[in-house]
């Protein structure tokens, strides 16, 4: 797919392989019933913001990051899958409700040894959310090997109002 230049750009938030969305092992992600966008295989634990913003939520198990960008964007990083289950164990975040954060910020860390061991699927979805999808014009993907906070894997137009 060609990936083109315009709109604005939404980097990875983890480092690792990028999938689309819809080849993800989770009804609720390839459903697109949260949101559309794509899914990270992570290769370490690092979690960055894929775009400066305000930080809107961070999930009670620490799993679960929410970023609505200063054009009213709002994006979800959801680290692994079913990793609710484990209650925050494994994840140390960075970030608190409300804190502002730019590209490359850092989200949390999390121990993906951790994670597999306990037979999660560490697979990172990063979505618009399903209250921002509207809002989008147009939307192009990326998929392949990304490097956390550099490689950008989304790029979106917004509806003019």
């Amino acid at each position: 797919m060609l990936f083109q230049s315009k709109g604005e750009p939404l980097v990875a938030a983890m480092s690792g392989h990028v999938v689309a969305i819809g080849d993800v092992d989770e009804p609720i992600f390839s459903g697109k019933v949260i949101g559309d966008g794509v899914a990270i295989i992570p290769v370490d634990g690092e979690a960055v913001a894929p775009l400066s913003g305000i930080v809107s939520f961070v999930g009670d198990q620490k799993h679960t990051y929410g970023i609505t960008g200063y054009d009213g964007l709002e994006v979800l990083l959801h680290i692994g899958i079913d990793t609710v289950k484990l209650n925050g164990e494994g994840f140390t975040p960075h970030v608190k409700k409300g804190d502002r954060v730019s590209v490359g910020s850092p989200l949390c860390t999390v121990d993906l040894k951790l994670l597999k061991d306990r037979g999660f699927d560490v697979t990172s979805p990063l979505v618009i959310t399903s209250q921002s999808v509207d809002k989008v014009k147009r939307l192009t993907l990326r998929t392949g090997d990304a490097k956390a906070g550099e490689t950008v894997v989304m790029r979106y137009t917004l509806v003019k109002k």
